[in-house]
């Protein structure tokens, strides 16, 4: 198993966009787009939540080495911030 391969030999790292993801980016595209100062804060943690989760999930049981360390590199610049 390489570093881009998952443990049945497929590519790993251009993937199909899963649920967390989309609402990342929805719901960040959504906060820059709140009218109000609260529906923006509000969105805005529910998109860095999402990312968290996602980040978390794929530092733990990625498909391969490279989304194991995307996860990984992710959740620790969430924690830096």
């Amino acid at each position: 198993m390489g570093f881009f391969t998952d443990s049945h030999g497929r590519q790993g790292i251009a993937q199909r966009p899963n649920a967390l993801i989309l609402a990342w980016a929805g719901l960040g595209a959504a906060s820059l787009m709140a009218l109000k100062d609260e529906n923006r804060r509000v969105l805005g943690r529910a998109s860095t939540a999402s990312l968290a989760i996602w980040a978390v999930l794929e530092a733990a049981a990625g498909d391969s080495g490279f989304r194991r360390t995307a996860g990984a590199l992710t959740l620790a610049w969430l924690v830096r911030r």
